[in-house]
C-alpha cells in the first residue's frame, strides 16, 4: 500500500533581523583584518626605506673612495626630469658646493642621479641631504687652516685626517636632547609616512608639521637652508617618524686610507 510523500513542515528562510546580525558580524571580521593589513604596509614601507638608506650609505662611501670627497647636494626645488634634477650641484666651484643662486651651500636633497640610487623613499618623497663643507669641497681643497696637529696638506682628498664634520645628531631637539653623534660629515633623512617637510619629485615641499624634533630635520627657505646644523633621531612617536642615516668621519677616513687617498 502506497503512501503520499510526507510534507516538509517548519522550513523557513532567514528573517531580516537574522540577516542584519550576520552582516554586522561579517563587517566586524573584515574590519579587524583591515587594521593589521594597514600596519603591515607601514612596516614594509619602513623596512624598504631602511634598506634604501643602507644602499645610500654604500653609494656615499663608494663616491668618497672614487672622488676623495662627498657629493654636493642636489637642488630640492627642481622637478624630476628638468635640467640637472638629481645631480650634485657641483663639482665644487671655487672650492665649495653652491646652490641655484650661486651661494655656498651644504643643504638640499640627496643627489640620486650622481649616486645611482633611488630618488625617493617608500612613501614617494625625496631624501633631505646635508654635507659639511670641508668634506665636499674640491680636491685638492682650497687653502684651509687645519686644526693642530695636522700639518700635511690634502692632495688626493678634500680633507685631512683631523678634519671635523659640523653636524650633530641628537635624541631630541636642543636643549632637551643629548648628543648621539657629533662632528658628523653627512646626514640623510627620510621624512617617513607623514612626510612633514619633505620635498616631492615635483620640487614642492610638504607642510612642516608641528613636531619640533621633525622640524630640526627639514629644509627651509624653499630648500636653500636649514634651521640649524643639528638633527634628531629617535624612536617613532605619533608625531615623529623620520628615518636618519649618518656616517661617522672615522668611517670616511678609513675608506680613503684603504684606497690610498689618505693620509
Amino acid at each position: 500500500m502506497s503512501h503520499p510523500p510526507a510534507r516538509l513542515t517548519g522550513a523557513r528562510g532567514f528573517t531580516l533581523t537574522e540577516l542584519a546580525v550576520v552582516l554586522v558580524i561579517v563587517a566586524l571580521v573584515v574590519g579587524s583584518l583591515l587594521v593589521p593589513l594597514s600596519a603591515q604596509i607601514d612596516i614594509r614601507n619602513t623596512a624598504d626605506t631602511r634598506a634604501s638608506l643602507a644602499e645610500i650609505r654604500e653609494a656615499l662611501l663608494g663616491f668618497v673612495a672614487a672622488n676623495g670627497r662627498l657629493p654636493c647636494p642636489a637642488a630640492a626645488s627642481v622637478a624630476t626630469g628638468v635640467g640637472n634634477a638629481g645631480s650634485e650641484q657641483g663639482p665644487p666651484v671655487n672650492g665649495v658646493c653652491r646652490d641655484l643662486n650661486g651661494n655656498p651651500t651644504e643643504v638640499g636633497v640627496l643627489p640620486w642621479v650622481t649616486l645611482g640610487v633611488r630618488e625617493t623613499d617608500a612613501w614617494g618623497r625625496r631624501y633631505t641631504y646635508r654635507v659639511s663643507t670641508q668634506f665636499a669641497q674640491s680636491v685638492p681643497p682650497p687653502a684651509t687652516v687645519w686644526p693642530v696637529p695636522c700639518t700635511v696638506s690634502a692632495v688626493n682628498a678634500a680633507f685631512v685626517l683631523c678634519a671635523s664634520g659640523t653636524l650633530v645628531v641628537r635624541s631630541a631637539a636642543a636643549p632637551a636632547g643629548s648628543a648621539i653623534a657629533s662632528l658628523v660629515p653627512v646626514v640623510v633623512i627620510s621624512h617617513g609616512k607623514n612626510g612633514n617637510g619633505a620635498f616631492t619629485p615635483l620640487g614642492t615641499q610638504l607642510p612642516a608639521g608641528a613636531d619640533a624634533d621633525e622640524q630640526d630635520n627639514q629644509l627651509t627657505n624653499a630648500g636653500l637652508n636649514m634651521a640649524n646644523s643639528e638633527f634628531v633621531s629617535k624612536t617613532p612617536t605619533t608625531t615623529f617618524d623620520d628615518e636618519l642615516l649618518w656616517i661617522s668621519r672615522l668611517v670616511v677616513f678609513n675608506r680613503l686610507i684603504t684606497v690610498g687617498k689618505l693620509p
